[in-house]
């Protein structure tokens, strides 16, 4: 598909090509690379299956290292799709650089429009593989860039994995968290100081590994919701929250599990969804009232 793609473009590079002989030398390799280090990116149409456009791109020098969109297709709305998913996987806060042939052809001329209003600048005029190409570099921002998959792909998909997820491996807790129930079933965790700054705010994770809901075989489903169920009755009565939002992201955290978010009259999301981001100050008037709190969903868990 990817291939197939290039060569769309094959009309417009052998125009200004020195050697148009060089162009694929050791193209499918570099496919092949990129795929398997989770370095490309297709645009593919659901309901025709056509390919609209390919980027790649290298992490560890910070670069984009392919870009085309089909002719055929809409080139801002693709164009923007790709982009927006490589400079997530790139690391915006330096430097990054892009290469484009250097041609006045239609494709070509709408590529380079494309990523000038991207904020990429024109450096020098290289050649790369008998193509007279621009270089272009995009300055360092301060965006700040969070751990879900959308920033860390291939980490994310490493940990979705039985044998390297971090809570299979028991690996340490992050700092202030704490286990409210623990068994060979089921771990319920407290968190301080607790994202969306809500008092109570918890996860209740099955100890067996599940990447996606939908692969837990019912029973396991079965017990794992009415566990839920129970934690959010706990919860409820300890926290006196009026109203309690489950939500299944593992969006950062690959192995399943489900994070409870008590509402109050006075919390800082009315009418809108819970900035998880938001942690500070925390709800808890110290350390010593989280504590409390724990011990009372504890107490409230043993009954």
């Amino acid at each position: 598909m990817w291939e197939a793609l290039s060569k769309e473009y094959d009309q417009y590079i052998s125009k200004i090509a020195t050697d148009f002989s060089k162009w694929y030398k050791g193209f499918r390799d570099y496919m092949n690379r990129k795929i398997e280090q989770h370095e490309a990116v297709v645009a593919v149409d659901r309901m025709t299956a056509d390919c609209n456009g390919a980027i790649a791109f290298s992490r560890s020098h910070n670069r984009i290292t392919f870009f085309a969109v089909s002719p055929k297709t809409k080139h801002k709305e693709t164009a923007e799709r790709l982009v927006t998913v490589a400079l997530r996987q790139l690391n915006t806060n330096n430097d990054i650089t892009l290469n484009l042939p250097l041609g006045d052809s239609i494709p070509l001329e709408l590529d380079k429009s494309f990523f000038l209003g991207k904020g990429f600048k024109f450096v020098k005029e290289v050649s790369l593989d008998g193509c007279p190409m621009s270089e272009f570099v995009r300055k360092a921002d301060d965006e700040k860039r969070g751990k879900s998959f959308h920033y860390r792909y291939p980490e994310f998909i490493k940990a979705s994995q039985k044998e390297h997820c971090p809570a299979c491996d028991n690996e340490p807790m992050p700092d202030g968290q704490i286990d409210i129930v623990l068994t060979d079933k089921i771990c319920v965790g407290g968190e301080y100081p607790g994202q969306g700054r809500l008092f109570g705010k918890l996860y209740v994770m099955p100890m067996k590994h599940y990447f996606h809901f939908e692969d837990m075989p019912e029973s396991d489903a079965i017990f794992f919701i009415n566990e839920v169920q129970r934690v959010g009755r706990a919860l409820r009565k300890v926290t006196g929250a009026v109203k309690i939002n489950y939500e299944m992201h593992a969006n950062s955290g690959a192995h399943l599990h489900i994070h409870l978010f008590p509402r109050y009259l006075d919390d800082d999301f009315p009418s809108a969804p819970i900035d998880y981001r938001v942690r500070e100050p925390a709800p808890y008037e110290n350390y010593k009232e989280y504590l409390w709190f724990i011990e009372q969903m504890r107490k409230e868990l043993s009954r």
